[in-house]
């Protein structure tokens, strides 16, 4: 598999809606470039209760790029070092059936290797997510569990959390896509996100994200209409950009 050993761009991150007719579990795609800006001291991985499937081409390493599949994660992860690299991939509702091939990830792997170059390509990358996208399965639904016990028991061998903290998460999760869209204020979007007041909306993002609501809202920037795919179908399907 081929590597590089300047997969180091600017540093960027991108969320865009999944294509019409892909699974219903899929979330959202997401895109991370770093040079060790995004992740350098006192940052982390926020809190979420999505499964995360990604690829990832670390800048220097000696072998290609990793094939990931993460469950959900119940609290704000600190990093240890920054990264340097690109990711791609998505959040999943559910973990897929079978982990794609390894002949299934060679146009990722090539998109990859193409941002890591130049920053430029990022069309071939969304269409080799979206074929990504195309090629998962998921198991069928379950039946309820019989019992409020058993219910608890499912969500934390499933999500590795309480359905308690899960449902913090989806709550903190629904924060995020308000601050993003920034056209409200702090006091109203605590209320409509289902917290209790302005205060425990803070604690929350604290918890699950290491910074106060004020410094996300400030991270997560206007979208900047055709900066990045001169498609304008694509262009309608990105929902957050952090472009520092």
């Amino acid at each position: 598999m081929p590597t590089s050993d300047k997969a180091a761009p600017a540093p960027l991150y991108l969320e865009l809606a999944p294509p019409a007719g892909a699974p219903a579990q899929i979330d959202h795609f997401f895109v991370y470039c770093d040079c060790g800006l995004l992740s350098g001291p006192g940052t982390g991985r926020f809190a979420t209760d999505l499964f995360t499937l990604s690829l990832t081409l670390r800048g220097g390493a000696d072998r290609g790029p990793r094939l990931d599949l993460e469950p959900p994660r119940p609290a704000f992860s600190p990093r240890h070092a920054p990264f340097k690299g690109v990711i791609a991939g998505m959040r999943l509702d559910a973990a897929p059936h079978l982990l794609p091939s390894e002949g299934n990830l060679d146009a990722l792997t090539l998109a990859l290797l193409a941002v890591a170059e130049n920053g430029e390509a990022w069309a071939p990358l969304v269409a080799a997510l979206d074929q990504l996208a195309c090629d998962l399965t998921f198991s069928g639904s379950h039946s309820a569990p019989a019992s409020a016990r058993s219910e608890r028991r499912c969500v934390r061998a499933t999500a590795g959390m309480s359905r308690r903290r899960l449902t913090a998460t989806r709550r903190f999760r629904t924060l995020l896509d308000g601050l993003a869209a920034r056209d409200q204020a702090l006091s109203e979007l605590a209320l409509d996100a289902g917290y209790y007041d302005q205060s425990h909306m803070s604690a929350a993002c604290r918890a699950f994200a290491g910074a106060p609501p004020g410094v996300l809202r400030r991270l997560a920037g206007a979208r900047p209409s055709g900066r990045f795919f001169q498609d304008q179908g694509l262009e309608t399907r990105l929902r957050l950009v952090i472009d520092p």
